[in-house]
């Protein structure tokens, strides 16, 4: 008898380290599971807070556009009052040059510098060319 409660007492021995053995396994699992988790979870918000950033960098970039669409003086026309004010009535030390249709003067019309050409009355060839460089810089603008 006293064999067998010896030998059972082994048996449970072994099933009890196997059974230990088990748990630490598991546990050494459930931890890598756990950090595995973790560095997911780490990876998800990096990736949500570049979402994020990219989301608000393209209204920023929409909100400039449409402010600048909005705001867009490229075809602005302008009164002889406005240009009088710009050329301080046409003064001769804004004069910048003579074209074949007129003189030219140096200006500022909306915070941007300009030059403005005058066409002469007269000056029948300067009209079409003065169209024709007008033409051409609608034309690189849009």
């Amino acid at each position: 008898m006293k064999v067998e409660e010896s030998k059972l007492y082994q048996e449970l021995r072994s099933s009890e380290e196997e059974a230990l053995a088990l748990v630490e396994m598991e546990k050494t699992k459930c931890k890598a599971a756990l950090e595995a988790a973790e560095a997911a979870q780490k990876i998800a918000e990096l990736e949500a807070q570049k979402r994020l950033r990219a989301e608000w960098k393209a209204k920023r970039e929409f909100e400039e556009r449409r402010r600048a669409s909005d705001t867009d003086l490229r075809y602005r026309r302008y009164s002889i009052d406005d240009i009088e004010v710009a050329t301080h009535k046409f003064d001769r030390a804004l004069k910048i040059g003579e074209g074949g249709y007129g003189p030219v003067y140096k200006a500022v019309l909306d915070h941007t510098n300009v030059a403005i050409k005058i066409l002469r009355p007269d000056a029948s060839q300067g009209r079409k060319q003065f169209q024709q460089e007008v033409n051409t810089i609608q034309h690189c603008k849009s």
